[in-house]
C-alpha cells in the first residue's frame, strides 16, 4: 500500500511536469523537475513511456471518479450535468497545448484509444442521467435519450479529439459550460425550465 501511495505521488507530479512542459523531456529531466532521482523513478516504472501511460490513465481515472461521484449522489438532476460537463472542463483545460501537441504527434494511437474509452464512459453516465431527468419530468418525456447522449459525448469528446488532431487552438474556457447550457433549454420540461 505505501508502494502504490508513494507510485501515485510521483505520477501526479509527474503529471505536472508533462501538463506544462509537454512529452519530449528525457526521463533525466523529468525527475529533475519534479526533484528526484531517474534511478527513483526507475524504481517504480519501467521507462518514460510507462510512467506518460500511468500518468494519463490516472488522469482519466481522477475524472471518471469525479464524475461517477457527481451522478451518484443523486438530487439535481440539471445540477448533475452541468458538474459533469465542469469536471471534463477541468480535467483538459489544464493541460497546455504542448501537452496536447506531443501527445497527437509521440502517441497517436494512446489518444485514440483513450478518446474512445473515455467517450464510452461519458456517454453511458449522460444516459442515465437523462433517464432519471426523464422520470424526475425535468427532461422532456419525448427525449431520444440515445441519440442525445451520443451526441452529447460525441460533442464533448470530438471537441478534444479534434484539437488534439488539428493542433487547433481554440480557447476552451467555459467551452463545456455553453455547449451544457445551450442543449439543456432543448431538454428540459416546462418543470425542468424552473431550474435554469
Amino acid at each position: 500500500m505505501a508502494k502504490q501511495n508513494k507510485q501515485k505521488k510521483y505520477i501526479d507530479k509527474a503529471m505536472e511536469v508533462f501538463r506544462y512542459d509537454g512529452l519530449r523531456l528525457s526521463l533525466d529531466e523529468v525527475a529533475e523537475k519534479m526533484g528526484i532521482t531517474k534511478k527513483t523513478l526507475y524504481n517504480h516504472f519501467e521507462s518514460k513511456e510507462m510512467l506518460l501511460c500511468e500518468c494519463v490513465q490516472s488522469l482519466m481515472f481522477d475524472m471518471r471518479d469525479s464524475i461517477q461521484a457527481i451522478f451518484a449522489r443523486g438530487g439535481d438532476t440539471i445540477g448533475n450535468i452541468r458538474g459533469a460537463f465542469e469536471e471534463v472542463d477541468k480535467a483538459f483545460s489544464n493541460l497546455s497545448p504542448i501537452f496536447f501537441y506531443d501527445m497527437r504527434k509521440l502517441y497517436p494511437e494512446y489518444v485514440c484509444a483513450e478518446h474512445t474509452a473515455g467517450f464510452g464512459f461519458f456517454r453511458e453516465e449522460i444516459r442515465g442521467n437523462l433517464r432519471k431527468g426523464v422520470g424526475e419530468g425535468i427532461y422532456r418525456e419525448d427525449l431520444d435519450i440515445d441519440f442525445v447522449s451520443e451526441y452529447l459525448a460525441y460533442t464533448t469528446f470530438s471537441f478534444y479529439f479534434n484539437k488534439l488532431i488539428t493542433n487547433n487552438s481554440v480557447v476552451v474556457k467555459d467551452f463545456f459550460k455553453n455547449i451544457v447550457e445551450f442543449n439543456l433549454r432543448a431538454l428540459v420540461s416546462e418543470k425542468g425550465r424552473l431550474s435554469l
